[in-house]
């Protein structure tokens, strides 16, 4: 071999291998100004009534630990509105969704989960578990702020991804999926 062919040889094998060791292996990057933008129009959409509209957008941003998006998600299979209806998957996002510390949702999480049978509430407590470790906010690296807003009692959460890169997990879009 020449000096020339080795080297072609050498550049050829170190691209395929820089392809593979660089392959996307789950992480995704995102742009945070983008999730945000789908969380604020999802929720208005999921505030309006369209729920398949607003399940479609908030889905990406709830993955990504955002906690407006997965309150109204939580809210969408606890009613079963556009998913099927699951106590369990909606417990699981109302759980996660609680690590942004809003008193409101924290109070729903804990009445809900009380009314529960001991069984029913392993259940939770093991999904929510999951659920963190997957859609958290450690596990996402989404920090995220609370604030009332003014001239009323509610309470505004806003989060923001300080890498952007995260690891991709699909909703469970039914208990039977497990």
């Amino acid at each position: 071999m020449t000096i020339i062919k080795v080297i072609k040889y050498c550049v050829v094998t170190i691209v395929i291998m820089g392809m593979v060791a660089c392959s996307p292996s789950g992480l995704i990057r995102k742009s945070g100004y983008s999730l945000e933008v789908k969380e604020i129009n999802g929720i208005k959409l999921y505030k309006r009534g369209e729920y398949k509209k607003a399940f479609e957008l908030l889905k990406v941003p709830a993955t990504w630990g955002y906690k407006g998006s997965q309150y109204a998600i939580a809210f969408m299979f606890l009613k079963g509105q556009y998913v099927e209806q699951s106590t369990l998957l909606g417990m699981a996002w109302l759980g996660v969704a609680a690590e942004a510390k809003v008193p409101e949702w924290t109070q729903q999480y804990n009445d809900f989960y009380n009314a529960a049978s001991a069984e029913q509430q392993q259940k939770i407590d093991n999904k929510v578990t999951e659920y963190i470790g997957k859609f958290g906010m450690e596990a996402q690296h989404v920090t995220c702020s609370t604030h009332i807003v003014v001239g009323t009692r509610s309470h505004k959460v806003d989060c923001h991804k300080y890498d952007q890169v995260a690891t991709l997990y699909e909703i469970e879009l039914s208990e039977s999926s497990n």
